[in-house]
Order: C-alpha cells, then sequence, then structure tokens
C-alpha cells in the first residue's frame, strides 16, 4: 500500500542516456533528484535541450532512467505512473472522434461500468467548460478549445497528478492565462482528486504565477541548479514587488549559468600562440540570421542593452534569447557584464561592414573556434569528408551536446563563413568551390 504522504512521484539520482552517432551514448540527465509532494504545484524551469521533457516522462514511467530510482507513493515505480496524467503541448486530439470520443480515451485502459464511464466523461467535460460541445469534432474548436479537451482526457480519470508539458505554449496570450487560472483553480478546489501539478516550462513569469515551488535545470546535461520556494499568495499579482523580485531572482540563476562573466583565456606560457581558442566549447544550435538580428537591434537601438528586454524586443522566449545572445558572445560579437548585451568594438566593425566584409569577419571568428577545427583539419586532408565521421568526432568531442544538431549548426555557420558546404543528399562536406552563397545560407 502506498503512503499517502510520501511524494507523489519522486526521483531519485536519476541519470538518462540516448544512444548516439557511432554507438555512442548522449547523456541528458545527471543525477537528478526530485520529489513532487502532494499538495504542491511544481514548475520545472530550463532552456531548450536541457531535458525538462525527459524529467517528465521518468517522473510519469513514460521512460526508464539509465540510473536511478522512481518512485510513486514512496513505492518503486514499475510502468506507468497510474496516479498521474499528462497534457501535452500538442493537442494530439483525434480528428475523426468527437470531444466526447477524445475524452473517453483517458479512461482506455481502465475497466468500469458504462454509466460510471459515461459520467465521468460528462464531469470532465463540464469541468474544462465545454459543457455544450459532446458531439463537436476537434476542426470546429479553436486551439484553446481543443487544448482544453486534452486536459479533460487527462482529468477523466481523476487523478492525482497532472503533469503539464508546456501545456500553454502554442496558446494565444489571453487563452493561455484564462486557462492557468482555471486549472489553478481547479487543483486548489475541493470537489477535484486532483492532489499535485507538476508543470514543465520555459516561461519564467508563468512559473511564479502558478507553482509553490519553481525548479531550474541546466542543460549539458540536465541537472538541478535552482529550487526555491514561492510563498506568495493566489491569487498573484505580476507587477507586485515580491512576485518581479523571484523572476528576477531566476532570470539572474539562469543568465549567470548561461552566459558566465569570464576572463579571457590567458595565454600559456612558453605553449605555441594559437589562432584557435585552448578549449573546446561548445555552439548554441542558432541559426546565422538570428545572430545578425541581434546585431541589427542592438546597433539600431542602442538604449536596448538589457537582456530581459532584448528578449520582449525581439519576441523570442528568454532561454532562446540567451542562445542567440550565446551565440554571438562566442564570435566574440558581443559582450555580456551581468544583464547587459553590448557590441564589442569587432561587433561594431561588423555591423558597419559590406557584405564581404561580414562574412570575412565572420569566417575569422568561426576559425577561432575549436569544434570547427575538427571539420577543417580533415577539409585541409581530404577532398570531401564523411558527415558521419565528423557527427562521430564531434560526439567525442562533445559528449553531453546532440552531435546531429551540432552538425548542422557548424555546417550552416561554416556555409555563410564561406569555409565549408555539406550536401545533404550525399552526405558530403567539402570546401565550397563558389564562396559567393546566396542569401538563405543566414536562415
Amino acid at each position: 500500500m502506498t503512503d499517502a504522504t510520501a511524494p507523489i512521484a519522486q526521483l531519485c539520482a536519476v541519470s538518462k542516456s540516448y544512444g548516439s552517432a557511432g554507438g555512442r551514448e548522449l547523456k541528458v540527465l545527471d543525477n537528478i533528484d526530485l520529489a513532487v509532494n502532494p499538495g504542491e504545484l511544481v514548475a520545472l524551469l530550463g532552456q531548450s535541450g536541457s531535458g525538462k521533457s525527459t524529467i517528465l516522462r521518468c517522473l510519469t514511467g513514460l521512460v526508464e532512467p539509465s540510473f536511478g530510482r522512481v518512485l510513486a507513493g514512496g513505492e518503486p515505480l514499475h510502468g506507468i505512473n497510474r496516479d498521474a496524467s499528462v497534457v501535452f503541448q500538442t493537442f494530439a486530439l483525434y480528428p475523426w472522434l468527437t470531444v466526447e470520443q477524445n475524452v473517453a480515451v483517458g479512461l482506455m485502459s481502465r475497466r468500469m461500468p458504462r454509466a460510471e464511464r459515461a459520467e465521468a466523461i460528462d464531469r470532465a467535460i463540464e469541468i474544462i467548460g465545454l459543457g455544450n460541445y459532446h458531439e463537436a469534432y476537434p476542426r470546429e474548436l479553436s486551439g484553446g478549445m481543443r487544448q482544453r479537451v486534452g486536459i479533460a482526457r487527462a482529468l477523466v480519470s481523476r487523478p492525482r497528478l497532472l503533469c503539464l508539458d508546456e501545456a500553454f505554449s502554442a496558446l494565444d496570450v489571453l487563452t493561455a492565462e484564462n486557462l492557468r487560472q482555471e486549472l489553478i483553480g481547479l487543483w486548489r478546489g475541493s470537489d477535484s482528486a486532483l492532489s499535485s501539478i507538476f508543470m514543465v516550462t520555459h516561461n519564467i513569469e508563468e512559473a511564479v504565477e502558478m507553482a509553490t515551488r519553481i525548479v531550474v535545470v541546466f542543460p549539458r546535461p540536465g541537472r538541478i541548479g535552482l529550487a526555491l520556494d514561492n510563498p506568495l499568495p493566489y491569487p498573484r499579482d505580476s507587477k507586485s514587488a515580491e512576485f518581479q523580485r523571484l523572476v528576477g531572482v531566476i532570470h539572474e540563476c539562469i543568465t549567470t549559468m548561461a552566459l558566465p562573466d569570464l576572463p579571457p583565456e590567458a595565454p600559456v606560457a612558453g605553449a605555441p600562440i594559437s589562432r584557435a581558442r585552448s578549449r573546446m566549447e561548445s555552439i548554441p544550435n542558432v541559426p546565422v540570421g538570428q545572430i545578425l538580428g541581434l546585431l541589427s537591434i542592438l546597433h539600431d537601438t542602442p538604449e536596448l542593452s538589457n537582456i530581459y528586454e532584448i528578449s520582449d524586443e525581439i519576441g523570442r522566449e528568454f532561454g532562446d534569447t540567451i542562445a542567440i545572445v550565446k551565440a554571438a558572445e562566442i564570435l566574440e560579437l558581443v559582450d555580456t557584464p551581468r544583464h547587459e548585451v553590448k557590441l564589442t568594438e569587432l561587433g561594431r566593425r561588423f555591423i558597419a561592414s559590406d557584405r564581404q566584409g561580414r562574412r570575412t569577419i565572420f569566417a575569422e571568428q568561426v576559425f577561432k573556434l575549436r569544434l570547427f577545427h575538427i571539420i577543417l583539419a580533415l577539409l585541409d586532408e581530404y577532398d570531401e569528408v564523411d558527415a558521419d565521421r565528423i557527427v562521430s568526432d564531434i560526439a567525442t568531442a562533445l559528449p553531453y551536446d546532440n552531435p546531429e544538431k551540432t552538425f548542422e549548426t557548424m555546417i550552416a555557420w561554416g556555409r555563410y563563413a564561406g569555409l565549408m558546404d555539406c550536401n545533404m543528399k550525399t552526405r558530403k562536406v567539402s570546401v565550397p568551390k563558389d564562396e559567393e552563397e546566396d542569401e538563405e545560407a543566414t536562415g
């Protein structure tokens, strides 16, 4: 028998790895300790690729960890956690089924009398405010209504734990806000079996608005970086000083981790001077066009230097903005003292240059990144290099990164710089014969 006071779901020293190119393992989670207790609303924050969704899937039994233990109610979890239901980012409805039939899918694994089943379906549909839409099909519903059906399908089995995997990110601002408030009301209400909510999000304000406890995950590999309680009373005022203080604490934590203020590498006495940096560094998976867009905004709007304001200006999530800024920083085109993002002298020269001048500067900066020497050294020796060989070398150099995505980013950067190209049909990498590329290379 499970202990009613024990965590509904718990990870104990959980690590998770997946197979990658060349039979190597890509470690996405490292030594995760995390518990969701009765009565909690826990928000898990982190950048894209930090392993948030993998944590959710381990908690619910959808994914088995490579190492560590998963508990449910204090007991080892074998298979799916039947006390938990999941709402995903995409609506994931069956288009040929009505609202009522889609909600009924949530009871497929449970045997119950027909009358009891119908009552449970009606109750779930009423709870999420679609009482007049039993016979409607998904194509007849708005995005917000379709997500409500997904929530009803998760609630129909009366779970103790509701898991939300970026459940509001595909909705417009007003619809998302309304659904957030309704879920908080449902969770806090006395007429529901729902005890706890575990939500994965990249929206800091959303986490502070909803959660009683906020956990921040750092990437490569995913690991717990910060956990803090949120004692603000409901309903929460996003303009209050304490709300903004909590948002600032989390911003500071993520920014410091992603964009640390490190001194430049000092030359080693007696060592030969190299154009490449001494440390192998990950590169963010960011298209060239987004880097150029950031530089243009910094040049055209010099008063806009705060990274949070930049994120609002470009309309990107904070984690995406961090990645774009990081990409520009490792190319030495911007500097990031604390929360500021400023063009360097090289960045200003880049913006002032013509098309060819920009590519020349970009090529010089790319050449300084040791990761690119994996490809460039091979291209010095061979006319063509197999992409799989390069991906395998990247996996060895950066075991916590996704080698295929890193390879695609390197090709995009190298193509813009005129240093390399790849035929994606043959998967052969070569030095481009014509360095004049069209503008699509920036995408």
